[in-house]
């Protein structure tokens, strides 16, 4: 008796305990709507959804990277538009005082003007988002433009202090782009060109290549034989004999060179030098202010000729500028066309993950009524053998 009452026992505590396990696991399955919940229960499978969850994790992250770098290179193109339609501004400005006859009231109101749109250019070209730089390339914390000005606040001179490499960010596997662009390639011209002397005192470009940039006023002083030539307003000066064919000249402020060809000096004076293919829209609108502004001891010849200049200079950074847009959209173009397809491979992903994880849930509620109900035979059944007792074996 004792034999049979322990083997009913370990039955039915198999049966409630089995039965009890799978109504509970059916019960998981209908409260979360999955399959698997624990790796246990099917290590295979949870081993590919890990993998598939992971891979759609990853192209998430890979989506919200493209969807800040569209954003950044959309403001990009904005501010670039905005530099352009300044700068276009500007080039208006100054055709309207390119005349010899244009007044002197009408050269310094467009001076003001022009030295407006140098602040707000140097402003736009500044421009921050987050934290980080838009023409900084990857010194994306830093301002990539800083400024000299003189005893009046005015801009004297433009320096870009930024990076020359583009900060790159992986937006998919083997794939990098960058939103934050370099400055310096895409403000100014980089052809540069032999300089010109347009005034009349004989001087001309030396053997050397030369560094200024933009414009640059050579002064000449003394008396044949004995030249001092200087190209920062006398703060430094060079003393030539008339026979050198290729002097440095220096500017002491900004450490730039200009090659002086001293053979034909013939006369003291300022001579307006100018160097092709480096303008940037800075330096111009510099030069145009100063310009206007009388600044220059020039001849009404020599001022028609660097009016036209400049306007030409602007027209080439213009140009330039122009080029920005099929950059910038193309970009725009090629990250919207990759996060449609990653996102449509995350979707592909997550179907994966729903056929493999996600429970049948009609075959759960069929499961769940089966099992609810052998659980409850196997606990009756169980009351009712562990409810016997001598009397129920007597005649």
């Amino acid at each position: 008796m004792s034999y049979s009452l322990q083997g009913i026992f370990e039955s039915s505590s198999w049966a409630i305990a089995k039965n009890s396990m799978a109504l509970a696991a059916l019960q998981l399955k209908a409260a979360t709507g999955q399959e698997i919940n624990r790796v246990s229960e099917d290590p295979t499978k949870a081993n590919q959804i890990l993998g598939l969850l992971n891979d759609s994790r990853s192209k998430e992250q890979y989506m919200t990277m493209i969807d800040e770098l569209v954003s950044v290179l959309d403001l990009s193109s904005s501010v670039s538009q905005s530099i352009f339609k300044e700068l276009s501004a500007a080039g208006t400005k100054l055709t309207s005082c390119i005349s010899a006859t244009s007044s002197e009231q009408l050269r310094r109101t467009t001076a003001g003007d022009l030295n407006n749109s140098l602040e707000q250019l140097v402003a736009l070209a500044n421009t921050q988002r987050m934290g980080q730089s838009l023409y900084a390339g990857d010194d994306s914390a830093i301002p990539p433009y800083t400024v000299q000005r003189n005893d009046k606040g005015q801009i004297t001179r433009v320096i870009y202090q930024g990076s020359y490499e583009e900060l790159k960010v992986q937006i998919a596997d083997g794939l990098q782009m960058s939103a934050l662009l370099v400055g310096d390639r895409l403000f100014r011209n980089d052809t540069r060109e032999a300089p010109v002397f347009i005034g009349s005192t004989g001087a001309a470009g030396g053997a050397g290549t030369s560094s200024v940039r933009g414009d640059t006023t050579l002064t000449i002083t003394g008396t044949p034989g004995n030249w001092q030539l200087s190209i920062d307003g006398g703060l430094s000066t060079v003393t030539v004999t008339g026979s050198e064919t290729s002097v440095p000249v220096v500017n002491a402020r900004t450490g730039e060179v200009l090659y002086v060809d001293a053979t034909g000096i013939k006369a003291a004076g300022s001579e307006p030098v100018r160097v092709p293919g480096t303008y940037d829209m800075f330096n111009i609108l510099i030069n145009a202010r100063d310009l206007l502004a009388g600044e220059q001891t020039l001849t009404e010849s020599q001022y028609v000729t660097m009016m036209s200049e400049t306007i030409r200079s602007v027209q080439g950074v213009e140009q330039k500028l122009v080029q920005v847009y099929p950059v910038v959209g193309g970009r725009i173009q090629t990250l919207t066309s990759l996060r449609d397809t990653i996102e449509e491979m995350k979707m592909n992903s997550d179907d994966e993950v729903a056929l493999l994880r996600d429970a049948d849930v009609t075959q759960v509620a069929i499961d769940l009524a089966r099992y609810q109900t052998l659980y409850e035979m196997s606990l009756n059944v169980a009351a009712k053998m562990f409810s016997l007792n001598m009397l129920d074996f007597l005649d």
